[in-house]
């Protein structure tokens, strides 16, 4: 995992690089894990506008309730 986010000494880089070189179910398994930590990074960090719109609509509603 810290070699995928670049949080590895420089030693330890060039060894994981020569394991990666040397070991295909290593390379592979890396990869897939590149894969998802690219798709982990592109996903919607916010809440879709409806849902916020929803929760707005909620929060009048209950403000008009309690009065």
């Amino acid at each position: 995992m810290r070699y995928l986010y670049h949080e590895t000494t420089e030693k330890e880089e060039q060894e994981i690089n020569k394991a990666l070189l040397a070991d295909n179910e290593l390379r592979e398994l890396y990869q897939s894990m590149s894969a998802m930590k690219n798709e982990l990074d592109k996903a919607q960090l916010e809440p879709a506008a409806s849902t916020v719109l929803n929760i707005l609509s909620y929060s009048r509603n209950e403000q008009h309730h309690e009065h």
